[in-house]
């Protein structure tokens, strides 16, 4: 009795592997043969070009003066910016930042109360990476880096 288990389950196990060859077959066959496990869907996605990290520097307590017309108060607004650069431009960032903070305060310092109060960070980003790219273009200089941002406003 013992040998007939043995050649049944053998047997089963058999048909179980040969099902599941045929299955196999003719799945292939119906997506296009072997060549189908090549095709460009299935070929792994291609590794991208590592980024370069990006290294962030601060120029902290900027203030500026902001004037409104008809009143002799004065209001300031201080803001504190953060640029984006890479390892290789980092130093020529460093070594410009009084420069960036004269093309900010002179940005901002065209400004008065009631147009400071009502622009958004956004705004102010905008604002001075456009003063920014415009001191570089005058310059003929690339710009060292890709990005302004503000880190901290009070305007008051």
């Amino acid at each position: 009795m013992k040998s007939k288990t043995v050649v049944i389950f053998a047997g089963s196990m058999l048909l179980t592997l040969l099902l599941g060859g045929g299955g196999t077959y003719w799945w292939l066959q119906q997506q296009g043969g072997v060549a189908a496990l090549s095709s460009p869907l299935r070929e792994p996605v291609a590794a991208a070009e590592p980024a370069t990290p990006k290294r962030y520097l601060t120029l902290d307590k900027i203030i500026v003066m902001l004037r409104e017309a008809g009143q002799d108060e004065l209001h300031y607004m201080s803001i504190d910016l953060v640029f984006r650069t890479d390892n290789e431009q980092q130093a020529q960032v460093k070594e410009q930042l009084p420069l960036l903070k004269s093309i900010a305060v002179r940005a901002l310092s065209q400004l008065t109360r009631t147009q400071a109060a009502a622009m958004n960070v956004d705004e102010f980003q905008a604002l001075l990476l456009q003063h920014y790219s415009a001191a570089y273009r005058k310059d003929q200089q690339p710009q060292p880096f890709s990005d302004v941002l503000v880190s901290k406003l009070i305007v008051e």
